[in-house]
């Protein structure tokens, strides 16, 4: 086992990614991942959990969280707390009217991982801290096994004409009056074997996430969640210790060889997001001060992925802030506001009955029944009061028999992808969107190929 100490390191890793490779073989991990991009997320942390816990309620769950407790230990802007993943169908606790369609979730609501010490980069200044009791060491001699890994050919994109016809049919429901936006998601996949750390440094490296989420778990049977690897752009709820809330909802996508401008001037897209601008305040206001729900950014166009100069994709985001009523909490919160507006559609409980319906043949069926980690939210609840959590979008799935921690033999590796279908919706459009979203995963799968991360 590794030496414990509260020294940093050493030697630093390069960068996260290189640091989630480097991690000794025989300590779990969960990771967080900020950018320098990201005014309000720059610090990235990396920690060995106490304990991981698997959920098969949300409600259960957030009833085991304290509200609040006293953290001696905190280090901001992370301390002891919870490294969560929570699942779409938890939503369905709280929505009961959402569930239309019969079959059995095979994956937990919440998967919890505790921690009690880690390493932050701070990627504004370029620096290291740590808090608690952290690896000494890292391993520059980690075993190839746990530096690689193998993904097949891709499947799953058959179902494009399934899910042209699934556009289609939002389309007419939308026209008749059941909904506005339907968020629409279909789920290519690929055989996966080796190191779901490797998996997520590339996913990482390329996909630069504002709010990227990494959870192994012991995974003890082939549909078993062994990874979730959300390297999401997007800020779902991000609470205060003081109760300020914020919620940064993202619609609207273009591959990154396009202009920006391109985007900014899609009335298409400006209507997507201005509908979930308006769903996430109304969620907001049901447990926020009475006058303090408030736009502060409009709509904006940021670049995502990729680098600077070359972006993947572009994406619009608005910002909605609020501060959290003396009587509410963050489980408050999470209850108002679950799952995300921006991967639902409006109005919510429809538009989640017509995803629960349609999404059937798309994927989500059998051990796949719903989306699982897929659209739900990953991030940190900290014992201090404090909450950052994504929409779990950009997010691989690995499920399959965890042999070490991070190692899966013989598994697969799923990557959902969807798109805000509106009234004008053109179905052939909206496929290729998803697949512009899905480019960083299909890269990797094109020729079944397999890859180290040095």
């Amino acid at each position: 086992m590794s030496t414990l100490g509260n020294a940093i390191p050493r030697p630093i890793p390069a960068s996260v990614a290189d640091a989630m490779v480097r991690w000794p073989v025989d300590e779990p991990l969960v990771a967080l991942i900020g950018s320098s991009a990201a005014s309000h997320n720059p610090h990235s942390l990396l920690a060995r959990p106490t304990e991981t816990r698997r959920f098969d309620s949300l409600a259960a769950f957030l009833d085991s969280l304290d509200p609040k407790r006293a953290c001696i230990q905190s280090t901001p802007p992370f301390g002891p707390g919870w490294v969560v993943s929570i699942a779409y169908h938890g939503g369905h606790e709280l929505e009961p009217k959402a569930v239309v369609a019969e079959g059995c979730i095979h994956t937990p609501a919440v998967i919890a991982s505790r921690i009690e010490a880690g390493m932050v980069f701070d990627h504004r200044l370029g620096r290291t801290h740590t808090f608690g009791e952290t690896l000494a060491a890292f391993d520059d001699h980690t075993p190839t096994l746990h530096r690689s890994c193998t993904l097949g050919p891709v499947r799953g994109l058959e179902r494009q004409p399934v899910y042209t016809e699934a556009v289609r049919r939002v389309v007419e429901l939308i026209n008749a009056g059941d909904a506005f936006q339907v968020n629409l998601a279909h789920r290519p996949s690929a055989a996966f074997a080796g190191s779901t750390r490797a998996l997520a440094a590339r996913l990482c490296a390329s996909l630069a996430p504002w709010h990227g989420c990494y959870i192994e778990t012991a995974s003890a049977s082939p549909d078993d969640i062994a990874a979730v690897v959300s390297m999401s752009p997007e800020l779902f709820l991000q609470v205060s210790p003081d109760g300020h809330v914020r919620t940064r909802p993202m619609k609207g996508t273009r591959p990154g060889s396009s202009s920006a401008d391109e985007l900014a001037i899609a009335p298409k897209d400006r209507a997507e997001l201005a509908m979930i601008v308006d769903l996430m305040r109304n969620d907001l206001g049901r447990v926020c001060q009475f006058g303090s729900v408030r736009v502060t950014q409009d709509r904006v166009i940021e670049p995502h992925g990729g680098t600077p100069a070359e972006p993947a994709v572009w994406q619009g985001v608005a910002t909605v802030e609020g501060t959290l009523r003396a009587d509410q909490t963050r489980q408050d919160l999470i209850r108002a506001a679950f799952p995300p507006g921006s991967v639902t559609g409006a109005p919510k409980v429809r538009a989640m009955q017509i995803i629960d319906e349609l999404e059937q043949s798309l994927g989500f069926a059998g051990t796949h029944t719903r989306r699982g980690p897929y659209c739900g939210a990953c991030g940190f609840i900290g014992d201090d009061g404090s909450m950052m959590l994504n929409v779990a979008i950009r997010t691989a799935i690995v499920t399959g028999i965890a042999t070490a921690p991070g190692v899966v033999p013989a598994g697969e590796a799923s990557y959902p992808v969807g798109a805000g279908i509106v009234a004008d919706s053109d179905p052939e459009s909206e496929w290729l969107e998803t697949l512009d979203k899905a480019r960083p995963f299909l890269d990797l799968t094109a020729s079944g190929r397999s890859f180290t991360e040095e």
